[in-house]
């Protein structure tokens, strides 16, 4: 019973630990791994570089993350590897079953029509052509001069014949040999972070605290990870809601510059009709400022540790002056 809380303790440091290695790889924008194989093992090489580790530990931590839900599994193929080493470079190898040699050739039974001798085909092979061993005929028609009848292997180490060899695994790494018994069928998965995980990860960026501090700055009253109900009846999700008196800005941030990102903000930002909509995106591409000036969506270019852009600061003060021209366009007309 003493021993409990320290298990306890260890699973929890383990868990953290898992935590910060899932937060390395969504911050890196890797989302989604698959598996490559060399000659020393099966590999999630994003994994390994970002984390500073070998392919068994990466492995293991992908595994406890799958378990725990914040990775998606997708079966890919099984691999054949060495039960020794692990190495996925193994060749299958035919072997006699009596003296257990490579050394084994398979090879046709045929009988010449003419004469009815019988034998394996590689005996009647002379340069290009079928010769009977037995009264010398040349074979000119397949069809007539002779017919197969069995095919068999044979040892060319103790002469030994047989039908059905016996199959061993050579592995390319270490040497080692196995039997179909010893050798592991292992099953590839390809990995992806969940969407909650990622959203999890998202709402814990220090740059939440640059764009709240900013708009409050600037008048605004701010919400983060927020809902607003669209004229659809439904309720659209966003990362920041900002408002001050008739301007109403939505904010979602993009850690890794999906083009999903943007066409899902612009789903939303017909729905619930804001001021203006913005991206914020932190993983220094060009793709969403494209997309940006198509939908009509600002978007900003920063990283997760750094502050926002001037230009989040200079687009706020050009929707004040717009406020300021509209107020004076107003009382000009009274």
């Amino acid at each position: 019973m003493e021993e409990q809380p320290l298990t306890l303790e260890a699973s929890a440091q383990n868990k953290d630990e898992e935590q910060e290695l899932l937060r390395a790889l969504i911050k890196k924008g890797v989302l989604k791994l698959k598996p490559t194989l060399d000659r020393s093992g099966i590999h999630y090489a994003e994994a390994e570089e970002t984390w500073n580790a070998d392919s068994i530990k990466a492995g293991n931590i992908l595994e406890s993350l799958e378990k725990n839900g914040v990775l998606e599994s997708e079966f890919l193929d099984r691999v054949l590897t060495c039960p020794g080493c692990g190495s996925p470079d193994v060749h299958s190898k035919y072997t006699c079953p009596r003296c257990k040699s490579h050394n084994v050739r398979f090879t046709e039974l045929i009988e010449h029509m003419k004469c009815g001798y019988i034998g394996s085909k590689d005996n009647f092979k002379q340069d290009s052509f079928l010769v009977c061993p037995r009264c010398q005929a040349k074979f000119i028609d397949e069809t007539k001069d002779y017919r197969a009848i069995g095919n068999f292997y044979q040892c060319e180490k103790c002469e030994y014949a047989f039908d059905k060899p016996d199959v061993v695994h050579l592995c390319q790494n270490c040497g080692r040999t196995s039997t179909h018994q010893e050798a592991k069928y292992i099953k590839l998965f390809a990995y992806k972070i969940t969407d909650e995980a990622v959203k999890d990860f998202q709402r814990e960026l220090p740059i939440f605290k640059n764009i709240k501090k900013i708009l409050t700055d600037k008048g605004f009253k701010v919400q983060l990870h927020t809902k607003i109900t669209g004229a659809s009846g439904l309720q659209s999700p966003f990362d920041v809601l900002a408002e001050k008196k008739e301007v109403r800005l939505v904010i979602d941030v993009s850690v890794t510059g999906s083009k999903n990102d943007i066409t899902a903000l612009l789903a939303k930002k017909v729905d619930v009709n804001p001021t203006k909509a913005i991206t914020i995106d932190l993983s220094n591409s060009d793709e969403l400022t494209n997309l940006g000036k198509v939908f009509d969506i600002a978007v900003f270019k920063t990283a997760n540790d750094q502050d926002l852009p001037h230009d989040f600061e200079n687009f706020l003060a050009s929707l004040d002056s717009k406020e300021t021209s509209k107020k004076f366009s107003g009382d000009a007309n009274k």
